[in-house]
């Protein structure tokens, strides 16, 4: 007679550390890893208790689906994705790799929460061409001050120029003997404005996508950075 042996691995630290540990009141078998001390099924009954599924959902948010198409191809409940993507967004920290920078890009892109396009979000940015990062970032209208929100989260660095377009509210708030101006000297951070387009909806010109609430925009944005400096989640 033969005794087929199925190895389960934990499906959140991959160990082979794994025991028995009760049965669901569905009656399914439930594990526990001695490794990360963490409970799970071998089989789930819902797609949202699986925790592939929900990386997979993570890599869909940042590579342009939307939130209906992402429940309709992995069976998860919109608020679920909605719920994931704020807790993620809320465990991520966002800072610059370096301590100094030779060059750093700053431009905007404007998106919109709701079906209002009038009440527009501007997103200022900084961008370092020498290590391809976000460094940091700033929303709100398009004016001096929220300029100066994101030059102040940029003083910690030592930066040895700023290079802008020739909108008057970075000249009064960037200091004049680091400040460069022209198209010329932004061209790398109108290709990342091309690329956060193509991978949110919510920035694309025109579009039919938006956010219907400002923590799921601003968070959606989040992830969408911390993605492009990282390249995993």
């Amino acid at each position: 007679m033969c005794e087929i042996t199925i190895q389960v691995n934990c499906p959140y630290c991959q160990s082979m550390k794994v025991v028995k540990n009760g049965v669901k009141r569905t009656g399914r078998q439930n594990s526990l890893c001695r490794g990360c001390g963490k409970q799970f099924q071998y089989v789930y009954q819902k797609a949202g208790c699986r925790p592939e599924v929900k990386r997979l959902v993570l890599r869909m948010l940042v590579r342009n689906s939307g939130i209906r198409d992402i429940e309709k191809v992995t069976g998860v409940h919109r608020q679920t994705v909605f719920r994931w993507l704020n807790q993620k967004a809320g465990s991520l920290q966002v800072s610059p790799r370096l301590e100094a920078y030779t060059s750093v890009q700053i431009d905007e892109v404007w998106t919109f929460v709701g079906q209002r396009k009038k009440r527009k979000r501007w997103l200022f940015y900084a961008y370092a061409t020498e290590t391809e990062e976000v460094l940091a970032w700033s929303w709100g209208n398009r004016n001096q001050r929220t300029v100066a929100r994101l030059y102040k989260q940029l003083q910690a660095l030592e930066i040895g120029r700023f290079c802008t377009d020739d909108w008057p509210a970075f000249g009064k708030v960037l200091p004049v003997e680091k400040h460069l101006v022209g198209k010329t000297y932004t061209r790398n951070i109108e290709g990342v404005n091309l690329c956060l387009r193509t991978r949110n909806r919510r920035i694309v010109r025109k579009t039919a996508c938006f956010s219907k609430k400002e923590q799921n925009h601003y968070n959606a944005i989040k992830l969408i950075c911390y993605y492009r400096n990282h390249h995993t989640l």
